[in-house]
């Protein structure tokens, strides 16, 4: 009865998503476009791939998502796409749009596994569907902070030696970019030259730079830049200064960290390490005794 049940709701799932994808479905022309995603800033980026893998959903949804007010929503996300430099590239509608892709999923799925697991799983699938893109930009958004981070002070040592070998600031950015290899770095690095093109100042293009990444070291460093061409002071000197105090913290957080490794290391040893250890000492000794009691009986 439950395999007749399973293949039943199985059956009028599918019908209803043959419906539902033939009345949603664009036209290969729209379908086509869907395919070309344009960086209007030039700096090389490309949807991530989970946009990708997603796109004809997306674009079946975009309509849907455009008519949900979520203010809040809409909000957060404007500043996620902001820190990932894809505001360019993403859309807030198709962005929503992914949310209710892998929100529909997830119930599609968790109708599927109705009769098979307990409804506690089959409630929590459709919610973990719902908050996983959230999860998501939050995980990318870290993760590309931390790769600005650990580039940041290579940047500012080449930096600093270009400009006090003569070169102006623009240029050395722009010659620095041209031998980087592509990074989270590089394209903010590129963006903050496109907008300088088109018409932005040095000093609008660096707090643009410093709000879409929002990291501490990059505040910093446009403060100084910004600071030093108001006052007329060398830039080359500021950068000196901002590239000092940085390796500064580098070594500082890694020596924070190694006297962190040890304390991380004693939960392992105590549980895995030293029974082995003592098992291989103490083992023998165990064995012979026990064998050497049994003889003497």
């Amino acid at each position: 009865m439950s395999a007749l049940l399973l293949f039943t709701i199985f059956a009028l799932l599918a019908v209803a998503a043959t419906m539902f994808v033939y009345n949603a479905m664009p036209d290969f022309q729209q379908i086509n476009l869907s395919k070309r995603f344009t960086d209007e800033l030039g700096a090389g980026r490309t949807p991530p791939n989970l946009i990708k893998m997603f796109r004809l959903p997306i674009l079946m949804l975009t309509d849907l998502a455009s008519g949900l007010q979520l203010p809040k929503t809409r909000e957060r996300y404007e500043n996620d796409l902001r820190a990932l430099g894809l505001e360019k590239v993403i859309s807030l509608d198709q962005l929503i749009a992914l949310k209710l892709t892998v929100f529909f999923i997830s119930c599609l799925y968790a109708l599927m596994l109705l009769v098979m697991l307990p409804i506690f799983f089959c409630v929590a699938l459709p919610f973990l569907g719902w908050v996983y893109v959230d999860i998501w930009l939050k995980d990318r958004i870290k993760k590309r902070k931390v790769e600005i981070k650990r580039q940041l002070p290579f940047l500012l040592d080449m930096l600093t030696l270009s400009v006090e070998a003569g070169m102006e600031f623009t240029a050395a950015v722009n010659k620095i970019v041209s031998k980087m290899a592509p990074s989270a770095l590089r394209e903010e690095l590129t963006i903050f030259l496109r907008q300088m093109q088109l018409g932005m100042s040095r000093r609008e293009a660096l707090k643009a730079m410093a709000e879409r990444v929002d990291l501490i070291q990059i505040n910093s460093m446009v403060s100084a830049l910004i600071q030093a061409s108001e006052m007329g002071a060398s830039i080359g000197g500021a950068l000196r200064t901002q590239s000092e105090i940085l390796n500064s913290e580098r070594f500082t957080e890694a020596e924070k960290k190694g006297a962190e490794a040890s304390q991380k290391m004693l939960f392992p040893m105590v549980i895995f390490i030293i029974p082995a250890v003592l098992l291989i000492i103490i083992g023998p000794l165990v064995i012979q005794f026990i064998h050497g009691g049994g003889g003497g009986l």
